[in-house]
Formats: structure tokens, sequence, C-alpha cells
């Protein structure tokens, strides 16, 4: 193991996009002139991680989760996990071979806290680099998760490049669509009216379940839009899902 970096800014506990941006292309760059097998960058707060695998490619969230989970549920007897409602639907893909449940939860770091400590799940996976095992603190640890997922890997005798291409078929994409915050009620109304013959989920926003994906439809807590992410296994699919979703909000604030 090469420790870089490792000094904390009490004053600091956040980067801004472009600094995470360097620091992971720094962390590719390392990672493959020592050869190591793995990479993993802490944020300043220690509780997320990003990861880079052996050819130096960096590890999104969201498939990261995937991997984590995974790893977890082939070397751990779990009952119950959970993820956040905008986590990838490989996740069920993951439990149904293991034959575990997967509960949902709102896409914030409390209620995956929440749901933890009150013990009805042994494993939460984040979409955003954080994970909370059981045997520890209630909330994620970045150092935690690190020498968990190295342990995993270790008794799988796992790499990431070909963990990674396990779930090369599914396909995710993210915009954001302008709205006043005063429309954004009006338009959380549509929704729910014309998703009520699907199958659906209305735990943060509206996550509405297609023939061959899903999409998360949800106003964004900090700015006048809504976010939408769409998945499938298909990307013509998922830019369908993303095309057929904006237009209904935007049509959703002019009525």
């Amino acid at each position: 193991a090469v420790e870089l970096n490792a000094t904390l800014n009490p004053r600091k506990f956040s980067s801004s996009p472009e600094e995470s941006a360097q620091a992971i292309v720094q962390l590719s760059s390392i990672v493959t002139s020592l050869n190591a097998d793995i990479g993993f960058l802490l944020n300043p707060a220690a509780e997320k991680l990003t990861v880079v695998d052996e050819l130096g490619k960096p590890i999104d969230s969201q498939l990261l989760l995937l991997i984590v989970t995974d790893l977890y549920l082939k070397t751990h007897q779990a009952r119950k996990i959970a993820v956040p409602v905008g986590a990838s639907m490989g996740v069920e893909e993951v439990a149904e071979q293991h034959g575990v449940p997967v509960i949902r939860v709102a896409n914030d770091h409390l209620a995956m806290m929440e749901i933890r400590r009150r013990g009805e799940v042994d494993f939460v996976g984040g979409t955003r680099g954080g994970f909370i095992f059981p045997g520890f603190q209630m909330g994620a640890d970045a150092m935690l998760a690190t020498v968990t997922v190295l342990e995993m890997m270790a008794q799988t005798k796992s790499r990431l490049a070909i963990l990674r291409k396990k779930f090369e078929h599914l396909n995710r994409r993210t915009i954001s669509v302008p709205c006043p915050w005063a429309k954004k009620g009006a338009v959380m109304r549509k929704l729910i009216t014309n998703s009520e013959d699907k199958r659906r989920q209305l735990i943060d926003g509206v996550r509405i379940f297609e023939d061959k994906g899903w999409v998360l439809v949800v106003p964004d807590r900090l700015t006048a839009a809504f976010n939408i992410l769409a998945e499938s296994s298909s990307k013509d699919e998922t830019s369908r899902l993303i095309d057929r979703y904006r237009t209904l909000v935007d049509q959703s604030q002019s009525n």
C-alpha cells in the first residue's frame, strides 16, 4: 500500500468538482505507474470513496455500488440490504442471485443511517460512494469501506477490471430540467397522475418502471429544476425514457 497526500486541512471538509476531477486523474496515473491493483480516493470528510481499477479507469459511484454489493453478498450472509431509490436496478439483479431482499430508501445519507439504525438491514450502499457496513458506526466511513473492499476482493480473488464487466449491459443517464419553484408541485401532481397505472415507487420523487427499464423524476432540493435519471439495458431505450419524461416535465409546467 502506498499512502499519498494523507493530510487533512481542518478548515476544509469538501473539495470542488474541479479539485476532485484533478485528484482522480492523478490517482489513475499513479495506479498505472506503480502497477497497483486498486486506487482509493477518500473525500476530506472520510465518508465517501472514489475507486480506480488496476487499469487506471475510474469507477463511477453507481458502478461502485454494484461491485461492492456483489462482493458483500458473496462474502457475507445478509437478511436484507438497502440502497437509495436512485440506485441502479443491477442491485436487485445481484441480490436476487443470493435470495436477499432489497429495500429502497430516500436518496440521502440520513435515510441510509436511519434504516441501518433500526436494524432492518445488514448493509446499506449509497449512490455517492458511501457505504454502511455492520459492526461499526451507523454512518458511512470511507476508511472502513476501503479495508472491507480489500478484504472482500482478497476472499473472492477478484479484480475490479473483471468485476465491472458484469454490469456493462446497464446504461444510465441523468439530466436536469429547469422548473420554477412555484411549478414543482404541479409537475409532481402530473407525474403521479400519469403513472397511476404503472408500477412505481413514491419514496423520493417518482420512480416509474417501464417495460425495459425505469426512470426517476425528482425535484432538485437546491435549484429550480427537476433531475431525471433513467436506466435500461439499451442506450437507445435510456435516451427514449429521458426524452419522454423531459417532455412531460416541460409540458406540466405550462398547463
